[in-house]
């Protein structure tokens, strides 16, 4: 089973996880744990002064000392929001700052609002291969990264790839982890594990290449560090945060655009827990 770090240390972020219909279909999307709750939502057309307990959910934010807001999809793409840069004047007035969290299939019509954003643009790329890619996002379709990512960078944003390392991807991320390696416009690259609340048996073979794969590469490369329980890795010149995500000890709030407030860094077991609490408020 997959163990949960609740020894978690202090709140230094919060997510906006959107709900809405996605671009991609990745079979191991964590919206997938709990469809039934999720897909009856969707906000991604709706302006930010509509969603409910937001400001209440930036007050919480504000109480707890934190600045740094990422903008994500919880079944979708945060680049499918229209309204990102009001969203994002918004919040700077507020004093926080903003990144992404993205698929980045909307980049190449949307590279101005990404570029202007103040904090971290994180990409998720899974691979190279259009077939792999198929078998993971549902698209073929691979994006120019070569051109692409020495644009997103800007003066006032950072750069982090996320790779889902998986069944399909396994015998592909080193390789990927080289091609990355050679843009120094990304800071770093986080090599995730599959996180499940509800797929444990579904998800099981992915869960079992991570660690294959993590311990092959810690046997080559070694560790020389950590990051909120994180093994920090040096592969080919570029730091590789190895990040099993419910045993880090980060730690967040998480706001729903169904108006969902939680306190809880596990996102589908705060979303449980605090959903009928916001159906109640209705």
């Amino acid at each position: 089973m997959l163990h949960k770090n609740r020894n978690r240390g202090k709140y230094t972020f919060a997510n906006i996880n959107l709900l809405g219909k996605c671009n991609a279909n990745c079979y191991f999307c964590l919206g997938k744990d709990i469809p039934e709750l999720l897909n009856i939502h969707n906000q991604v057309k709706d302006h930010f002064m509509q969603w409910r307990n937001f400001d209440q959910f930036l007050e919480m934010c504000e109480c707890y000392g934190i600045t740094k807001l990422y903008l994500t999809g919880q079944n979708t793409d945060s680049l499918l929001y229209p309204y990102i840069d009001e969203l994002y004047d918004y919040l700077k007035k507020r004093n926080f700052s903003m990144g992404i969290r993205t698929n980045g299939y909307m980049i190449p019509y949307m590279l101005d609002t990404v570029r202007s954003l103040n904090d971290e643009i994180g990409l998720s790329i899974h691979t190279l291969n259009p077939e792999t890619n198929k078998l993971i996002m549902d698209r073929d379709e691979i994006l120019d990264w070569e051109n692409l990512i020495p644009k997103i960078k800007s003066e006032t944003n950072t750069v982090r790839v996320a790779i889902v390392i998986n069944r399909y991807n396994k015998d592909e991320v080193i390789d990927l982890i080289k091609f990355l390696s050679q843009f120094p416009e990304i800071q770093y690259i986080q090599a995730r594990r599959i996180s499940t609340d509800t797929r444990y048996d579904e998800l099981k073979e992915d869960i079992e290449a991570y660690e294959e794969l993590y311990n092959k590469v810690v046997k080559e490369y070694g560790i020389y560090d950590t990051f909120y329980d994180a093994q920090r890795v040096k592969m080919f010149g570029k730091e590789v945060c190895w990040w099993r995500t419910v045993e880090t000890s980060a730690n967040s709030l998480n706001y729903f655009t169904d108006g969902t407030i939680s306190d809880n860094y596990f996102v589908v077991e705060g979303y449980l827990n605090n959903y009928q609490t916001n159906l109640l408020s209705v």
